[in-house]
């Protein structure tokens, strides 16, 4: 289930209106509204619409992107989430009609209908559900509030993904992720941050010094993730508004990014771990940070529940 995040949005929506500058920009499908019909039209594998669905899968049309999987369209829709197009298997159209938000694309004549083997070819998924949705990539940009994060040079659009889901899940204001990271707005990120990457501040390609400078002009800090030899994360008392900085799955922090955090902090880790998932390592921070745990791997009960 969705959840919302801070900021300002529509009275029964969680899509952000003003609140982190998430703006929506006017895009159509580029073809035209369909017909009006008891049931969607079915579309062929060589249609111009299934060719252009082709290419947003592929972020082609970066003001656009594709929502793969049934319960996490209806999520993002009753989310307020603007569709621009749905295309789904026949199985699925009764239970879209059910759905609100979802019964205005079919009655818009902004729904098609796919047959299974050309849905399952087209899905970003191996196994796909039989729905996809196209909606509009926001323009969310950070801003030196709370704990924010930014991801340098994170290849993997499931862990793009999945820090964005734990940003989300434990009250950062946003992400940023740095040229060479992962597209954080790919189907793949969408579905691995569960649609949070469509609510909350998500910033593609943004330059680390900017950001620096507005969190220190703010009066917090700038901090980076180290696997060892920072400051333990139980032991971190930190100055907000924080910049949390994480590093490449394989690397860590470049040179220059690693001298631009005025601290280091490393979760400790018990018996011959080395490491852990860059999302895995974002989450532990962030719940140690929110108050949900002292240190979800070395528990100090004393620090649970503590303001930092």
């Amino acid at each position: 289930m969705l959840v919302a995040v801070p900021g300002r949005r529509k009275r029964g929506s969680c899509w952000p209106e003003n609140g982190y500058t998430a703006s929506v920009p006017r895009v159509s499908s580029g073809l035209g509204p369909a017909r009006r019909s008891v049931a969607p039209p079915l579309l062929g594998s060589h249609n111009t619409r299934v060719a252009r669905l082709r290419r947003l899968i592929r972020r082609e049309e970066p003001e656009l992107t594709v929502v793969d999987g049934l319960k996490l369209v209806e999520d993002v829709a009753a989310c307020g989430v603007p569709i621009v197009e749905l295309f789904t298997v026949e199985e699925h159209i009764e239970r879209l009609r059910s759905h609100p938000a979802l019964r205005d694309v079919l009655d818009g004549g902004r729904a098609f209908r796919l047959e299974p083997a050309t849905m399952a070819h087209l899905a970003p998924t191996r196994q796909t559900q039989g729905l996809l949705a196209v909606v509009a990539v926001p323009g969310g940009r950070l801003r030196p509030e709370g704990v924010a994060l930014y991801l340098d040079r994170v290849q993997d659009p499931g862990n793009v993904g999945g820090v964005v889901r734990c940003a989300a899940a434990f009250g950062a204001t946003g992400v940023a992720c740095s040229q060479g990271c992962a597209d954080p707005f790919s189907p793949r990120a969408v579905r691995a941050s569960a649609g949070q990457s469509l609510l909350l501040a998500v910033q593609p390609e943004a330059d680390l010094r900017p950001l620096v400078e507005a969190f220190n002009r703010a009066g917090g800090e700038v901090v980076g993730t180290v696997g060892s030899g920072g400051t333990p994360v139980r032991e971190w008392h930190p100055r907000r508004p924080v910049l949390l900085v994480l590093g490449n799955e394989g690397q860590g922090l470049t040179e220059e990014v690693a001298a631009a955090c005025a601290r280091r902090v490393t979760v400790p880790l018990a018996g011959a771990v080395e490491s852990l998932n860059v999302a895995v390592t974002a989450g532990v921070i962030l719940a140690t940070l929110s108050g949900v745990a002292g240190s979800p791997i070395l528990d100090r009960p004393s620090l649970k529940g503590r303001r930092r």
